[in-house]
């Protein structure tokens, strides 16, 4: 059950490389799962994903995630050596730092 005070916040995407629907899906079923049970008013989401083709980067996928909560600017990102670990590691962040928003604010 969503507990934003407002409807389910829509999330504005970038990406840059080669990021597939399925990918941008499940980074924002993951945000939407670290943004449950917020009791403040979610204003904006802003996801960016990025995969770095052709590199010898040991962490080439990138996911960052920007917030507002009731005015406050939540921001989280994780490098990863894939898309879906980058996405699992912003979602664990992001699950830890809003609550602890929410209780501070």
């Amino acid at each position: 059950m969503q507990s934003f005070t407002r409807e389910r916040p829509e999330i504005h995407f970038l990406t840059s490389g080669p990021v597939t629907e399925a990918e941008r899906a499940a980074a924002e079923r993951a945000l939407l799962a670290a943004l449950d049970g917020v009791a403040g008013t979610v204003t904006s989401a802003r996801l960016t994903l990025s995969v770095v083709t052709g590199s010898a980067l040991p962490r080439p996928a990138l996911a960052q995630a920007v917030v507002d909560i009731d005015g406050r600017r939540l921001r989280a990102q994780a490098a990863a050596p894939t898309l879906p670990e980058a996405v699992a590691l912003l979602h664990r962040r992001m699950a830890v730092r809003v609550p602890r928003a929410v209780q501070a604010g």
